[in-house]
């Protein structure tokens, strides 16, 4: 059988998700892993206001999907989410000190899985590993365009 890019991605990404769903932190704290990825985009993005829309364009989610996983964020107090004057429906998302204390190990670990993955690979490997996946993106928001 011919391999495919789908498949390989997908397989590449089940890996990497247990990879990160299995970091202690998480598991101890009874988190997701897709809440580390917000938490650090939220890190990252601590000198501006980020909004629930934000999150649907980092993560490349549909906005019902990232309400759900900020109500679930919420409720495990990762989260605050703050009206903004003069609009009640947009809400400001801001880390708890919950959040900001795991933040670190969540870091280190993410850092050591990212080691892991470029292992063996030279930087014009790395190059043209990111160039092809960047095609791939733009040829899978393209796909519904034609």
């Amino acid at each position: 059988m011919e391999k495919t890019i789908s498949f390989e991605l997908r397989f590449i990404n089940n890996q990497i998700k247990r990879r990160i769903n299995s970091i202690p932190i998480l598991q101890s704290n009874d988190i997701k892993g897709i809440y580390g990825h917000v938490i650090g985009f939220l890190v990252e993005n601590s000198h501006r206001e980020v909004y629930q829309k934000d999150i649907e364009e980092h993560l490349s989610i549909r906005r019902s999907s990232v309400t759900n996983l900020l109500s679930q964020m919420e409720k495990a107090g990762l989260i605050e989410r703050h009206s903004v004057d003069g609009d009640g429906r947009l809400k400001r998302v801001a880390l708890t000190q919950k959040s900001l204390d795991i933040h670190e190990s969540i870091d280190c670990e993410m850092s050591k899985i990212e080691i892991k993955l470029r292992d063996g690979m030279s930087e014009d490997e790395l190059d043209t590993l990111f160039r092809l996946l960047d095609k791939i993106k733009s040829n899978v928001e393209n796909v519904d365009k034609e």
